[in-house]
């Protein structure tokens, strides 16, 4: 054994506890709650996984096996079905109202996403201002955001009707123009109040978190960019949009997500009317599956009141879809 060099402390090695001692049982202890630990995480996250499971993997595979075999109403119900192959895309893609619908749903999330932005960012940038009832406003502003889809359209619709319509009289009154606009009746002007409806509904969206973002930030940054003589333009562009942009993608995204299923507006502002002109994806997706639904329906018999009557004309004609490009086959 060499001897330790001089001026080095040599330690002599920790000596083992004896396998009764209390350290030894605080160690094993300690362990164990380490492990419970451990345990009772995965514990809580097997709800959180089994959910995310059975509402959104699951579906999405089975839509996506479903989009590759002949889907009827009579193997709907059915694990397997026969196979078709590509031939469900190139068939739905190949048709005009399938192209129409994807234009109008692009054209109309851009343009919701582009003016929800700016003016959700406004008001972000005026309610971080101080000024009386300040408070009251931001307060007010997410009200279109607390109601449902459904009477926001509704509300719409009575706003821009034929006859009697709110916007159609103020813009008499002041003489813009001179006998009433239609909105709901022509494809062109629907589009545009569908667009409007739904700008309306998302802006408190974009400014709730814009101005989240924008009290988060510190005031530091924009004091020094003050002393470095920078205008107001200037500490926008170069400081506050930098500093809050991982909020802006974020919120971007999600407007995207709303915006593309919206559903719920489209039907209640024009009831599917007037035609294919204004509809979206989702909305053309709906329309081609339900009047299948309504035949199934009509066709199985009632408990206690069997109906053995041949449809007529009449329920064969209501059985069409309304966009009959887009109708199961």
């Amino acid at each position: 054994m060499n001897p330790a060099a001089p001026g080095v402390r040599t330690q002599p090695p920790p000596a083992r506890r004896p396998a009764g001692s209390p350290g030894r049982a605080r160690d094993a202890s300690r362990d164990r709650r380490a492990h419970y630990r451990r345990t009772a995480r995965l514990a809580f996250l097997i709800p959180a996984g089994l959910y995310v499971l059975f509402a959104f993997v699951v579906p999405v595979i089975y839509n996506l096996i479903l989009s590759f075999e002949v889907t009827t109403p009579a193997t709907i119900a059915s694990l397997f079905a026969p196979w078709a192959g590509l031939s469900n895309y190139t068939s739905t893609l190949s048709q005009s109202i399938t192209q129409s619908a994807v234009v109008r749903t692009l054209t109309f999330t851009v343009l919701s996403l582009i003016f929800q932005f700016l003016i959700g960012f406004g008001l972000a940038l005026l309610f971080n201002l101080k000024f009386p009832l300040n408070r009251l406003a931001r307060s007010l502003v997410i009200v279109p955001w607390l109601l449902p889809f459904l009477v926001t359209g509704f509300i719409f619709r009575f706003l821009f009707q034929l006859e009697a319509g709110a916007v159609n009289q103020v813009l008499q009154d002041v003489h813009l123009i001179n006998q009433p606009i239609g909105y709901l009746l022509s494809p062109g002007w629907a589009y545009v109040t569908v667009l409007i409806t739904n700008i309306w509904l998302g802006v408190p969206f974009f400014t709730v978190l814009l101005y989240s973002a924008l009290q988060d930030m510190p005031p530091e940054l924009k004091e020094a960019a003050m002393i470095d003589c920078a205008g107001p333009w200037q500490c926008l562009t170069r400081v506050t949009l930098p500093v809050i942009r991982p909020v802006i993608e974020v919120t971007f995204v999600l407007g995207f997500v709303f915006t593309v299923k919206v559903f719920d507006i489209v039907i209640s502002l024009t009831q599917g009317r007037p035609g294919q002109f204004d509809a979206t994806d989702s909305h053309v997706g709906v329309e081609s599956v339900l009047p299948a639904v309504r035949l199934r329906r009509r066709c199985r018999p009632q408990h206690g009141a069997p109906d053995h009557r041949p449809a007529g004309r009449a329920d064969l004609h209501q059985a069409q879809p309304r966009f009959p490009e887009a109708g199961l086959k």
